[in-house]
């Protein structure tokens, strides 16, 4: 009975949202994440957590929006206090600002070397919402110390290497958190 009990309270107050590519809502509570608490500690804008309750209709790359109208990217994180409790879930949000164009050329198999190769103009997946962040990673060649700007995209869209997002070609992939984080040169 006390568990029943427990589980209704809440100590934070929920906040509802609504998914932006389907008419679902969910509720939840928005919190503070410190940078160094995720593996990507290096992004650039501020990041929030989400607690849900554990059946809520929310997972890793649902992009939705909140009552300030934000589009926020749910990504895979939960913390220890919720591990194996059951009372909530957590989720790390990501605040997608860019609605840009996704294309992809198409492949075929070429018929005398058996590999796939890419030909033709490329061929429009999108419009995906992303964030575009710019950073610096470092220098590209140590002896020129010639400092080289790369641009950082977040979405939830499952892109693949050689897509090219708002004019760009993606270089570099990593899917971590449950997202997809590609890197331009």
């Amino acid at each position: 009975m006390t568990g029943v009990l427990l589980a209704r309270t809440r100590v934070e107050p929920e906040t509802r949202f609504r998914k932006v590519d389907r008419p679902t809502e969910f509720f939840g509570s928005l919190f503070p994440i410190n940078p160094t608490a995720l593996p990507t500690s290096v992004f650039i804008k501020p990041r929030l957590g989400l607690r849900v309750r554990p059946g809520a209709l929310v997972a890793a790359r649902d992009t939705f929006r909140d009552p300030l109208d934000r589009v926020l990217l749910a990504g895979n994180w939960d913390l220890p206090l919720s591990a194996g409790i059951g009372w909530s879930r957590c989720h790390v949000l990501f605040q997608l600002e860019n609605l840009v164009s996704w294309q992809r050329r198409e492949t075929k198999l070429d018929p005398v070397t058996r590999q796939q190769i890419s030909d033709g103009a490329p061929v429009e997946l999108g419009p995906i919402w992303a964030s575009v962040e710019s950073y610096t990673r470092g220098d590209e060649d140590p002896g020129l110390r010639i400092p080289t700007d790369r641009l950082r995209l977040i979405t939830g869209a499952p892109i693949r290497l050689n897509d090219i997002i708002d004019g760009k070609t993606v270089k570099r992939l990593n899917h971590t958190l449950g997202v997809s984080i590609a890197e331009f040169e």
